[in-house]
């Protein structure tokens, strides 16, 4: 008789026998995530959904914030995102979409276990939250700079004049670029949207091919030896700590250690522009339309941050990423099995009822634990303290300088079939407050 011990293994979790996404109304972007709470949360709805290719569909509170604690569930690796394009043999004419995986490789989103571990450290180095605190001044003073340049009474896109300066400058002050540089940076990066897109089309992914070489030759730049004036640290720093990080790569499943600082630096500030400048147009576009939130912030500044905090809960910039389940997971009495797709779906528990009561009001003094907008678990975001920061740095300045802002067309001309909620132009008026 053998002495083994056979050990029942919980029943799998059907997932083709789930209703999809699509039957409640989730087809991409800001419009369709609102329309998707508004159904999925009401009493008797479903626990679990299917989405595109028989992925997991995780969308609650308590689930969500499970499961992304769990070391099973993995982030996608460089082959597995960008798979047949990141081969060994390099070829004369690079295919459409290679420029988007070569920068892509080298973010720490696409890597796991000890590697995410190391390469999420020589960033927190530097963005980390006491490093993005101490430079709380030069952020408002870029905000400040970007507003004093502006007219007041004259329709301006709050994108692409005070959101993407905002965050192009920081990043490029804060690693050496020119202005000119950053500001360039920032453009591309928004031109690299349709790569984000649930169903991309060939001359989407053209255009963000094509942006995405031109961003990473601005971000790279020439090295440190052209910089000045103090701007040395963060590249020098951060080179050194690549350097130390002697890791295999495994294209598969633990990732691409980057080979230069640049290409680092590239790859995971494509986020720091990209996320951080919705992030700050979505958060002075939620204190349109909250008024009476901006006078009381006049009153007490202290609560701006807790103010971009349910801001950003109500419209975050990441709706959804993607995740792989890398070994048979048990969870609540069901396997999910390897191999699994599982589609994390950060925005939607902001607004789940079991998490956050009357959801969809903005309250200044609501606890902000356990909000989802930047992820969970080991591949949490590792910009949030600088997105935060630019958010709240443009709300104070301008409140200090009683500005206000007021819609000067469409003020909900979000880009859909996305996987951020985005605006595609948000035009505005800014006006002086007297006295």
């Amino acid at each position: 008789m053998s002495d083994d011990i056979v050990v029942d293994q919980p029943p799998v979790l059907d997932i083709g026998a789930l209703p999809t996404l699509e039957d409640y109304g989730y087809d991409g972007g800001r419009m369709a995530f609102r329309r998707f709470c508004a159904r999925a949360f009401q009493p008797g709805g479903p626990r679990f959904l299917r989405g595109d290719g028989g992925a997991l569909v995780v969308f609650r509170h308590a689930d969500l914030r499970a499961l992304a604690a769990r070391p099973e569930l993995s982030a996608l690796a460089p082959n597995q995102l960008f798979p047949g394009l990141l081969g060994a043999e390099p070829l004369e004419e690079k295919p459409v979409g290679f420029a988007i995986a070569d920068l892509i490789k080298n973010q720490l989103f696409g890597a796991n276990g000890v590697l995410n571990a190391t390469l999420r450290k020589v960033l927190l180095n530097q963005i980390g939250p006491k490093p993005t605190a101490a430079r709380a001044d030069a952020a408002r003073q870029i905000a400040g700079r970007i507003l004093d340049d502006l007219p007041l009474g004259v329709p301006v896109d709050l994108v692409e004049r005070i959101a993407e300066p905002l965050i192009g400058l920081y990043w490029g002050g804060l690693i050496g670029m020119t202005d000119a540089e950053a500001l360039g940076a920032a453009t591309e990066a928004r031109k690299m949207t349709p790569m984000l897109f649930l169903r991309p089309d060939a001359d989407g992914i053209g255009q963000a091919d094509a942006a995405a070489k031109a961003y990473r030759g601005l971000v790279r730049g020439r090295g440190p030896a052209r910089l000045g004036g103090g701007r040395l640290s963060v590249r020098l720093d951060m080179a050194r700590d690549l350097a130390a990080v002697d890791i295999a790569d495994d294209l598969d499943h633990g990732g691409y250690v980057p080979k230069t600082v640049g290409a680092f630096l590239a790859g995971n500030l494509f986020d720091g522009f990209h996320t951080a400048a919705l992030a700050a147009a979505n958060t002075i576009r939620t204190l349109m339309d909250h008024p009476e939130v901006t006078d009381r912030l006049r009153a007490e500044p202290e609560k701006t941050a807790a103010a971009v905090s349910e801001c950003l809960r109500l419209e975050p910039p990441v709706i959804h990423l993607n995740r792989v389940v890398s070994a048979d997971l048990a969870y609540d009495g069901r396997t999910i099995p390897a191999g699994t797709r599982v589609t994390m779906m950060w925005a939607p528990p902001n607004r789940d009822p079991d998490a956050f009561p009357n959801p969809d009001a903005f309250d200044l003094d609501r606890p902000q634990q356990g909000s989802t907008t930047f992820g969970g678990g080991a591949h949490i975001c590792p910009g949030r303290f600088v997105a935060g920061l630019l958010a709240r740095s443009l709300a104070e300045s301008l409140i200090e300088r009683r500005i206000e802002v007021q819609a000067a067309g469409d003020a909900d001309d979000w880009i859909g079939n996305h996987a951020m909620c985005q605006l595609r132009r948000l035009p505005v008026i800014l006006e002086r407050r007297p006295g």
